[in-house]
């Protein structure tokens, strides 16, 4: 079984057996949700001005950033996943706004027939789902899909982070991890231009987020000296995840079936 498709199989066997697990939020439920609320102020300045926009979002998961993008009244939503057939319930939020896709094989097979569709792409930790063989493969697909300028928005564990371990090997299906300098090459060498690393920070945060906060503001420090003693980082990124954003710009785009 080559990697892709042992993913895939992961992903497959997870959703069916916990399909009757999984909740089925209505929209009512969705849009209060606190990880929704979160999102729709910490994307608002990185999302596309026109609300006409099409934007896809790989690996949506339980669609929290599909809810902000309607929160924020984005009209043209398409999510792409494995396994998409118990999470069906995101659609039904504003069927004429969501489009959802099936991944058969890998993502960058799905993406191969969507040239310069969208506007702008978001992948919420998945990136280190991919095996390292294919990540070219990937990334020039996301950057042929993109339209000018279009952007591309990347969320994944960081390897440079106080819980790297447990981070890698949380879940059967991690290939790869990442740390700021070696996500900033990935997506310099595949073309894209204004590669910036970012920093989330709760728009409102509760008491237990600022307690949260305070305990590992030590850690982190400590492991920020250890990385400048030791360490190559170049990125400045300490904390548990790495957050990217890149456009794409005038490069020709490379699409080599190769690197699958």
């Amino acid at each position: 079984m080559d990697s892709h498709a042992f993913i895939a199989e992961v992903y497959r066997r997870m959703a069916l057996r916990h399909a009757s697990e999984k909740p089925r939020p209505t929209w009512s439920e969705t849009e209060t949700n606190l990880m929704v609320r979160e999102a729709t102020h910490q994307y608002a300045p990185y999302l596309p001005q026109d609300k006409a926009a099409r934007i896809l979002d790989i690996g949506f998961g339980s669609g929290w950033f599909l809810a902000a993008c309607l929160k924020l009244d984005y009209r043209d939503l398409s999510g792409a996943d494995f396994g998409i057939a118990n999470k069906d319930y995101v659609r039904d939020w504003a069927p004429d706004r969501i489009t959802l896709h099936e991944i058969r094989d890998n993502i960058g097979e799905f993406l191969s027939d969507k040239r310069e569709q969208y506007d702008f792409i978001h992948m919420s930790h998945v990136v280190e789902h991919v095996p390292k063989h294919s990540l070219l493969w990937l990334v020039d697909a996301l950057y042929q899909a993109l339209r000018r300028g279009g952007t591309l928005f990347l969320r994944t564990p960081n390897m440079e982070g106080p819980c790297a371990n447990s981070s890698l090997y949380v879940t059967l299906a991690h290939e790869y991890g990442f740390a700021g300098s070696n996500l900033v090459s990935l997506l310099d060498i595949c073309g894209f231009d204004d590669v910036r690393l970012l920093n989330f920070l709760p728009h409102a945060p509760t008491l237990k987020q600022r307690l949260g906060d305070l305990l590992r503001w030590p850690i982190l420090q400590q492991s920020k000296v250890r990385h400048r003693l030791f360490g190559v980082n170049q990125g400045g990124q300490f904390g548990t995840e790495l957050i990217a954003t890149a456009r794409r710009g005038d490069w020709p785009p490379f699409f080599d079936r190769r690197y699958q």
